[in-house]
């Protein structure tokens, strides 16, 4: 999951941030923050922003900066494939990449089958339908409509060990 405290260096001054729902807090003082098309709306004020290596033009004033701590840790192809793995096992459904909850189709106590979709997402500006990648029953949702999420945050638990609870046996 993405840091969400990091420290910023802009001209030489030091700021501690931290992203929280829809606000940025900037050395303890919370301003609100969105981003609507090509802007960022801070305090409900647009401003024009252009982020490259070391530098972050703002309203067409360029800037020198430094971030340390916003980097998520690079994990090597043995860990990934260990973490993809446990959740897949657990019956973990995950975030495909970091955004917004738009309707969750299912809920705890609900049976699910393969490929069944459970929650939609959008990443992007796009849908992303999330798919059951087994047959069971939602044992744990941990999300609602409108959540923001972080790319591989754990959505729903789906139990396979519990697919043929309540299923008649065929005659």
């Amino acid at each position: 999951m993405a840091n969400n405290k990091f420290k910023l260096t802009l001209e030489g001054q030091a700021y501690e941030l931290e992203r929280r729902d829809g606000m940025m807090v900037v050395n303890g003082v919370e301003f609100s923050c969105e981003r609507k098309e090509h802007q960022v709306l801070i305090a409900g004020s647009p401003h024009l922003v252009k982020l490259s290596p070391g530098t972050a033009e703002v309203d067409g004033i360029a800037y020198t900066v430094e971030v340390d701590g916003l980097e998520e840790p690079k994990a090597t192809g043995r860990t990934r494939r260990a973490t993809h793995a446990a959740a897949d096992e657990a019956g973990a459904l995950t975030a495909v990449m970091p955004g917004l909850i738009l309707k969750i189709l299912k809920k705890e106590g609900d049976h699910v089958d393969v490929g069944e979709t459970v929650i939609i997402l959008e990443a992007m500006k796009m849908q992303n339908d999330l798919q059951a990648k087994c047959a069971g029953v939602i044992t744990q949702m941990n999300v609602k409509k409108g959540d923001n999420v972080e790319m591989r945050q754990v959505l729903c638990i789906i139990d396979s060990t519990a697919a043929g609870e309540g299923a008649q046996p065929a005659l």
